[in-house]
């Protein structure tokens, strides 16, 4: 999976994020803050992702579907809704649950984003349901923390097909989100998510 990385040396994001807390302490705002986040993903090395820009990159299926799903890591299944919001713009909805009404971001079952609208498929609605790619032990925060990661994984196809390369994430607020980890999985992790 190809990530669209935001990326900078940890020195420089230390300095740029000594000068953002220096101006929080003065004059707080949402803005502000959550670049700081940012800049400390940055600068324990980790790359940060803009969620939107991944997934406008991977594209989507033929039937509307998006190419890529993110979901939180402790979850076993994904479903996703798409529907049209504008004539430019597709607001896309992955749960871990098959009907959820939250309206937030990043909520406790779901994510949301919108994204460009595919050419093909502007007015229509679609829905998808897939495995989730498991979290593997080296990667896996304990338990109380795994619920607050996510996995990103390139979709082969919206049915139980397990996935090959995830990546796991942490949310940092708004639209992007810090790599903790990406791996492949192998083919008996594979065969053993495929009997889910």
């Amino acid at each position: 999976m190809d990530l669209a990385t935001i990326t900078m040396e940890p020195d420089e994001a230390k300095a740029r994020l000594a000068e953002y807390e220096k101006s929080l302490k003065t004059d707080r705002n949402a803005e502000d803050e959550a670049i700081a986040q940012g800049y400390r993903a940055a600068a324990r090395g980790l790359p940060v992702v803009q969620l939107s820009k991944c997934m406008d990159r991977a594209g989507w299926f033929d039937n509307g579907l998006p190419r890529l799903a993110v979901v939180r890591a402790d979850a076993k299944e994904c479903w996703v809704r798409t529907s049209g919001v504008s004539e430019a713009r597709w607001g896309v909805t992955f749960s871990d649950q098959e009907w959820d009404r939250g309206h937030a971001l990043v909520g406790a079952h779901a994510v949301r984003t919108t994204q460009l609208a595919p050419t093909m498929w502007t007015n229509r609605r679609s829905m998808g349901h897939c495995i989730v790619p498991l979290v593997p032990p080296r990667y896996r925060p304990r338990r109380p923390r795994l619920s607050r990661c996510h996995v990103l994984w390139e979709v082969e196809k919206w049915d139980p097909t397990p996935p090959v390369d995830p990546a796991l994430l942490r949310h940092i607020r708004g639209d992007l989100w810090a790599v903790l980890a990406t791996w492949d999985l192998t083919e008996l992790e594979r065969a053993v998510l495929s009997a889910r």
